[in-house]
């Protein structure tokens, strides 16, 4: 398999523009107007990025990243960029200037995480907050950019705004007092909640009609904010993909062609190294042939079964649970197809994620998505959009991360934020050479194995995807590292999806 690499993330510039309705849309950077130089030492996250031939702000998120507008880092060359960070006056030597050492974006919205060459010591990230602000809501705007009377100002400047008019993944602001808008080299500015003299992150600075800010003679009033409240979760599937975190084992389960169920141990699923806690693996169970079996998280195991129910048990590390009628197994549904998942055509299109919830292709061409309900004993089900049926297997490998696989072997990455049922990322191509293997397998934190006939037997091979660079982590060769042999021939491999995840 080729080790292919992913080019640099290319996202759509954003213009600036007044359109006739007088609706916003978002122009590639701006600074405050009808503000105030910070103090010194106060709004320590907020960051000034300065690449070829631009400049914008952000605010640092975690040691090593700060989330900025989307529309500053692209189509320009990032690693020449610098980011500075708790320096409230530029002219003096407090705080850190590091280089950037790569870009995350985001595919639906104008925001992007960008990663530091080193970690920002002394320095507290801003938390990013959970709530949405409610109109009239006051917030801060911290910016390094433009001022009614400087053009690259040494100071980072702010005002306080007023919320309104609250969408999906932006709203509007208006100055609380006087004219306060935000200006040119603005893109990106920390958007926080002051509450007992805490600062929390709610959005990042979009646009803004740059009303006062020096060279301009807009007299509109007001901008708009990139909401981030709701992007906690996709930015810890982002940020620590390069520090994924493993159990010290986990677990891979085989159906034999006899039926017999044996769980095996790789005890070292974050580097591939060729080490299992015990080589013959354990004997958990017997006759489990004419079932698709999906591992979950926690030892749960959903089974599709050729008689139609769709079951789900339990394994607790020395047996399986049992319900209250003396059961093994509780069944969820009965019909709906579930058969179809014991056959060749379809038993590599139906995945479980490290949150738990199910994916399936059915044939109506649509990915499914099913999340099991404890209380009610029940699957909350979507329909969700795109062309699926061009794939002949999927498999989950991160909290909404799927890989999808094209009969000719192409592979593709795809995230769905399952909270706010939105993809943050679609078909983005991995590499080919895939269609060698008959099974696909992820313990999370965006690690394949693949199991494949190979002359004298099987062998299962390990990947892992590194987001930040769009590549995959070397293997010393061409292909992935050999973890296992005798892998190929096997009724059914399955693995718990909780086995690594980002922290």
């Amino acid at each position: 398999m080729s080790q292919a690499r992913l080019g640099a993330p290319r996202a759509v510039g954003l213009a600036a523009a007044v359109l006739g309705t007088g609706l916003l849309v978002a122009a590639p950077a701006h600074a405050i107007s009808g503000g105030a130089p910070a103090k010194d030492g106060t709004h320590q996250y907020a960051a000034k990025i300065e690449l070829p031939g631009r400049a914008c702000s952000g605010a640092l998120i975690e040691a090593q990243w700060v989330i900025t507008a989307k529309s500053c880092v692209t189509g320009v060359q990032t690693d020449a960029g610098t980011v500075t960070v708790g320096r409230t006056n530029l002219s003096g030597n407090t705080g850190q200037v590091v280089k950037i050492a790569g870009v995350v974006p985001r595919e639906d919205r104008n925001v992007a995480l960008v990663k530091l060459s080193t970690p920002i010591s002394g320095v507290a990230p801003v938390k990013i907050g959970r709530t949405a602000p409610q109109n009239g809501e006051g917030l801060r705007i911290a910016g390094y950019g433009r001022t009614a009377t400087e053009w690259v100002p040494n100071q980072l400047n702010t005002a306080t705004f007023q919320a309104k008019n609250l969408g999906k993944t932006t709203f509007e602001v208006t100055g609380a007092s006087g004219n306060a808008s935000t200006c040119k080299g603005d893109a990106g500015a920390p958007v926080v909640r002051e509450t007992n003299g805490t600062s929390e992150l709610v959005a990042i600075d979009h646009a803004s009609w740059q009303n006062g800010c020096l060279g301009e003679t807009q007299t509109r009033q007001g901008g708009t904010e990139t909401r981030v409240d709701d992007l906690n979760d996709w930015i810890k599937q982002q940020i620590p993909n390069l520090s994924i975190e493993c159990k010290p084992a986990v677990p891979f389960y085989i159906v034999r062609n006899d039926g017999e169920v044996r769980e095996y141990q790789h005890t070292d699923p974050k580097n591939g190294s060729f080490n299992w806690a015990d080589n013959n693996g354990r004997v958990i169970g017997a006759g489990w042939l004419g079932a698709r079996t999906v591992a979950a998280p926690n030892g749960v195991m959903y089974l599709a079964v050729q008689n139609g129910e769709f079951r789900r048990y339990r394994w607790n590390g020395n047996g399986w649970d049992t319900n209250q009628a003396g059961s093994q197994y509780d069944v969820l549904e009965n019909g709906n197809g579930w058969d179809r998942y014991v056959t060749p055509d379809y038993r590599n299109r139906i995945t479980v994620d490290t949150n738990g919830d199910i994916y399936t292709i059915e044939p109506d061409g649509k990915l499914h998505w099913r999340s099991y309900d404890p209380a009610r004993k029940k699957l909350d089900h979507r329909v969700l959009s795109g062309d699926w049926g061009q794939y002949d297997l999927i498999v989950a490998a991160g909290q909404g991360v799927l890989y999808s696989r094209k009969p000719n072997g192409d592979l593709f990455r795809h995230v769905y934020d399952a909270k706010n049922g939105q993809w943050t990322q679609q078909a983005k191509p991995n590499g080919a050479g895939w269609g060698m293997f008959s099974s696909i397998i992820s313990v999370g934190g965006d690690i394949l194995y693949g199991a494949r006939l190979v002359e004298g037997g099987g062998e299962l091979l390990w990947y892992r995807y590194q987001v930040l660079n769009g590549t995959w982590a070397d293997t010393g060769r061409d292909i992935g590292k050999l973890v296992g042999t005798g892998w190929a021939n096997e009724f059914n491999i399955t693995a718990a999806p909780d086995g690594c995840r980002a922290v």
